[in-house]
């Protein structure tokens, strides 16, 4: 059941707004040293890639809340890769020209999907027809995110955008699809 607020707007008055737990997501591709943006085009991409409609900012009056972070690597990435992408990666949360968080890309985990182990020694199953084990970030469990003490505000028709630096040592040799989610409240209009 969504919670009903009421915002003030200099221009238009009072706006009715209801307020949904719904993250944002988008999706890049790390496929190399560089600067990866997400969140800066929807345009045409499916529902599974972005649920976002407006290239780096939400459309009018939508604004939201992020509590907390999350990142998650397609389910075929080889460890060996994820692990060199967290060697050397930073990610950037900018709204307007100001930079609201940068951290490690190794301190946001997933807290969802998969958790394979790769066994070894005497014991070990015959190894995969690719020999490569597959990973996730962090313990697929819920709490297991990176949560915001004080949640960042992306007001409506405000550019924003969320970047990863991923530095010449951390390329993967092979590209990561990764998925990156903002977690919490969603501020619409009540239709």
């Amino acid at each position: 059941m969504p919670v009903f607020r009421t915002v003030t707007d200099a221009q238009q008055g009072e706006i009715k707004l209801e307020s949904i737990h719904q993250p944002l997501y988008d999706q890049a591709t790390i496929n190399g040293a560089g600067t990866f943006s997400f969140f800066q085009n929807p345009a045409g991409r499916s529902r599974f890639a972005t649920n976002l409609s407006t290239a780096g900012q939400l459309s009018w009056p939508k604004r939201f809340s992020i509590r907390a972070l999350r990142q998650v690597a397609a389910f075929n990435t080889l460890a060996t890769d994820l692990l060199t992408y967290l060697s050397d990666s930073v990610i950037t949360i900018t709204v307007g020209e100001k930079p609201y968080l940068q951290l490690p890309a190794f301190m946001v985990t997933a807290g969802t999907g998969l958790e394979v182990q790769f066994v070894t020694g005497a014991a070990a199953p015959a190894a995969p027809a690719t020999g490569q084990n597959y990973a996730n970030i962090g313990q697929p469990r819920q709490q297991n995110i990176y949560s915001l003490i004080h949640s960042i505000y992306l007001p409506p028709v405000q550019n924003f955008n969320v970047d990863v630096q991923v530095g010449a040592s951390a390329a993967p040799a092979n590209p990561i699809p990764l998925h990156l989610f903002l977690e919490g409240e969603l501020l619409r209009e009540i239709q």
